[in-house]
């Protein structure tokens, strides 16, 4: 019997009850669970350190633009930065998906198989994204009277048409990389070359004169650069797959018969984020729709502190799941969700406190008004942290059909939810809208997956969360009217604040085991570090 008949493409595996299993130690071995935790700490922090470092850079870039562009020009690039994200979730097809899931059962036991994959993800994906590439060009026109009326956006949306297979191979690259679990490579493909080289071209660019435009042109070369950084790390990662000698086996439809569901889930999830700007940007002005964009920037920044523990918790659950190691899937599933969350609540608690003074030192004094957007966005993706990886751990367990039926219904209800507040509410109807689509997404996902696969991200852990949260939260609001100097200074204060209570709480009630784990390898880490820097000293 074949790989590919051994494996269904959405197997339903028997899953015991809790009851049946007792605690998740009980199903499998401690050990394994320690080299998951391990694992999941090492990656992650790999992934997160690499995209907060390459989210903030990408916030520098957007506060930059938002500043020497203005409203107006921000707003157009805002049209054309985000057509190009929501048309780039399409064009590779699920293919960054499922590079993972069949590259995860091939690497290290089948290379034809493996080449097969990697390959055929990355050639269908990029021509994917060239024709649909093409198509916007041509349709340019269109979109930019007759969708956003406001024609001097055409060019714009040209430009960026171009990036589409760019962006694309960017990111099935940048996914190949992580089937060996080593997330330096994806992280730096598609986390920190583009948005630096981003931010150094546009910056040049201006210098020289070139505003919009550069700042378009700069946004494409970045691009090819990461497309160049991936695929080089590809061929590094997996030489045999390069290797003119090894004939590629293909997978053929079967690959595309996982990824393209998994495609459509993981496209009306994001369009959940992007879809209200879209919204604004037909029913308002183009001034509103930079400032909406702003602060919707800022908002998603929470997303990526768990995207960074999704990057490794993909390929470790496929490969949990494909052996049926489910006892040890649970717990990596618990373990990342309730970091994600810790990680999650003192920004949280900062924003919720003082929303106009963050949006005032990061955007300017003509960003201010966007602090109700900030804040209901910030809302739904607290919401996204506190069910962490349930998209992903279904997706990997074969119920990507269900997850697309899931956030289909919830983007029908966002998009209806838009036409009935943006026009009267503006921006702040759009942002309701997004939070109440977003919420219902995960928390379905969280209800499916205790139903399909008996697990929750949930145990009694999270109470020394809840405990810590609510203490953190009582000095901020009690200063919240008190600006203890300049605005900067004050958000400073109030994010020290909030991350000292928070993590002095959860040391005060005891950390748990996989906590302590963590600590000492990130203290492991650091000591080489500060010994060389006393040895400079």
């Amino acid at each position: 019997m074949s790989a590919e008949a051994a494996w269904p493409v959405n197997p339903v595996p028997p899953v015991e009850s809790p009851e049946e299993t007792g605690t998740v130690a009980a199903v499998a071995d401690r050990p394994a669970h320690e080299a998951d935790v391990a694992k999941l700490a090492a990656g992650a922090g790999v992934a997160l350190g690499g995209k907060i470092a390459g989210r903030g850079v990408r916030l520098l870039g957007d506060v930059a633009m938002a500043r020497l562009l203005g409203p107006l020009g921000f707003g157009l690039y805002a049209i054309g930065w985000t057509i190009s994200r929501i048309v780039t979730l399409v064009t590779p097809l699920g293919l960054n998906i499922g590079v993972i899931r069949y590259g995860a059962r091939y690497w290290k036991k089948d290379v034809p198989r493996l080449k097969g994959v990697i390959v055929q993800s990355l050639g269908l994906s990029f021509a994917a994204g060239t024709l649909i590439g093409a198509v916007f060009y041509f349709g340019a026109p269109w979109i930019g009277t007759r969708v956003f009326d406001k024609p001097e956006s055409i060019p714009v949306i040209r430009w960026f048409a171009f990036g589409f297979p760019l962006i694309t191979c960017v990111t099935v690259a940048a996914a190949a990389t992580r089937i060996s679990h080593r997330m330096k490579f994806g992280t730096i493909t598609e986390d920190m070359s583009q948005p630096i080289s981003d931010l150094i071209l546009f910056v040049a660019f201006y210098l020289l004169g070139w505003r919009l435009g550069g700042a378009v042109v700069a946004c494409l070369i970045s691009f090819a650069i990461a497309t160049v950084v991936g695929l080089r790390y590809v061929r590094r990662l997996f030489r045999d797959v390069v290797n003119p000698k090894v004939k590629a086996i293909y997978p053929g439809k079967e690959l595309l018969a996982f990824s393209l569901p998994a495609s459509l889930t993981g496209v009306f999830g994001v369009l959940l984020i992007w879809v209200d700007r879209l919204f604004v940007g037909f029913y308002r002005p183009a001034a509103e729709v930079g400032i909406y964009s702003a602060a919707s920037q800022l908002s998603v920044t929470f997303a990526l502190i768990l995207s960074g523990f999704n990057a490794i918790f993909s390929p470790m659950a496929a490969d949990l799941y494909h052996h049926g190691e489910l006892g040890r899937l649970e717990e990596l599933y618990r373990v990342s969700t309730k970091w994600g969350l810790y990680l999650s609540m003192p920004p949280f608690l900062v924003t919720c406190v003082a929303p106009k003074l963050v949006m005032g030192v990061l955007f300017g004094k003509a960003y201010v008004a966007g602090w109700p957007v900030l804040l209901i966005l910030t809302f739904g993706q607290v919401i996204n942290a506190g069910t962490g990886p349930v998209g992903f751990l279904l997706v990997m367990a074969g119920y990507q059909k269900r997850m697309f039926q899931i956030s289909g219904t919830m983007l029908a209800l966002a998009v209806i939810l838009g036409l009935a507040l943006v026009p009267p509410y503006g921006m702040t109807g759009a942002a309701i809208a997004t939070g109440i689509a977003l919420s219902g997404l995960f928390v379905a996902a969280v209800i499916f997956a205790r139903y399909a696969l008996g697990m929750l991200p949930y145990d009694k852990r999270y109470l020394k969360g809840a405990a810590a949260s609510v203490l953190a939260a009582i000095p901020l609001f009690l200063l919240r009217n008190v600006h203890m100097g300049t605005a900067l200074i004050t958000v400073a204060i109030n994010a020290v604040l909030a991350c000292g209570v928070f993590a002095g709480s959860l040391i005060l009630f005891g950390l748990d085991t996989e906590d302590r784990k963590f600590i000492h390898m990130i203290q492991a880490r650091l000591q080489p570090a500060l010994a060389r820097a006393r040895q400079e000293v």
